[in-house]
């Protein structure tokens, strides 16, 4: 059970299918971490949002979160017991990373940011914004539309030739179709890559999903990290999500060492029917009973730490 802190003065509550959703930014757990958080645990995919008088959405977004800063994240940070944490770049926000890396900054050392670039990105402003806490570069491929994997691939090659020499990842969200068709041109590239949300394979029925033979050996290369994130968007077994365990254990199994986990908070939603200036509710979701899945999940210790510490550690340069 969850109980709400009213950052937003006008907030609602509707249900969209099975789904609870509310306008406002923190959902407070009554529960409790109920293993022993590595020091060090880092929450690998997160978003802020600011008010937008001051940092204004792009006008081709598809939806419109509402406002959650930064001291809405160090209560998340808090009741989970997490020490660490990466700011990923919104859509919404197109190019302009300007609140991700100021709330980066304003974090300290604790946080790094995922950011987005295009082609009017400098060399001076990707330095900028590495000195900042930026260690990665995302491509949001889903929730730009794109499904297309020559596409992708097009894109993949050319941003990984632009950032190599900036000791950036690249971060990628989409489709497990799209992810087994550039899979072949991951394996060149001089740059790591991390896969948003299980690598987009589906909970139920992931051992016959023809993608997933494909993401294995991705992630036995070492080249990739996949993030154990989103756990909503594999999977509609909530609140406890018991059929994701099986796929979170083989994904662990094939290479604990490129293995990350994440909360997707503030879980920013899209809803069919609203407007996409129209801003969107939140989905309302227990992180702590989430995150009290894991030690099930990864239940030898040293694997935990990897996915919860080491991996993050490493890749991020904490």
């Amino acid at each position: 059970m969850i109980t709400r802190r009213n950052f937003i003065a006008s907030s609602t509550a509707l249900l969209a299918g099975s789904a609870l959703f509310s306008t406002e930014s923190f959902a407070e757990s009554q529960l409790k971490p109920n293993f022993d958080v590595p020091v060090g645990t880092c929450d690998c995919h997160i978003h802020v949002i600011g008010p937008q008088s001051k940092y204004p959405m792009v006008s081709d977004r598809v939806y419109t979160p509402p406002e959650c800063g930064v001291p809405e994240l160090r209560k998340h940070l808090t009741q989970l017991h997490l020490s660490r944490v990466v700011l990923i770049q919104p859509s919404f926000y197109g190019t302009d990373n300007t609140f991700q890396l100021l709330s980066t900054e304003e974090m300290g050392n604790s946080a790094r940011a995922v950011i987005v670039i295009d082609e009017k990105t400098s060399d001076q402003d990707l330095t900028k914004m590495v000195v900042m806490g930026a260690r990665g570069v995302r491509m949001n491929l889903s929730t730009s539309g794109i499904f297309d994997a020559e596409v992708a691939r097009k894109q993949l090659i050319s941003l990984a030739q632009r950032i190599k020499d900036f000791g950036l990842h690249i971060q990628i969200y989409a489709s497990a179709k799209v992810i087994a068709g550039i899979a072949d041109t991951i394996y060149t590239l001089p740059v790591p890559v991390v896969f948003d949300h299980f690598a987009s394979i589906k909970a139920k029925g992931f051992e016959k999903q023809v993608e997933l033979p494909v993401i294995l050996d991705l992630a036995k290369s070492g080249q990739i990290y996949i993030k154990l994130s989103g756990i909503y968007r594999i999977s509609e077994a909530g609140p406890d999500y018991s059929e994701v365990k099986d796929l979170a254990q083989l994904y662990v199994e094939t290479n604990a060492d490129r293995m990350l986990w994440a909360s997707d908070w503030p879980h920013t939603n899209t809803i069919a029917g609203i407007p996409a200036t129209q801003v969107t509710p939140y989905r309302i979701v227990d992180d702590v009973r989430v995150f009290n899945l894991l030690p099930d999940w990864i239940p030898n210790r040293q694997n935990l730490v990897k996915v919860l510490v080491s991996n993050p550690e490493r890749l991020y340069r904490f």
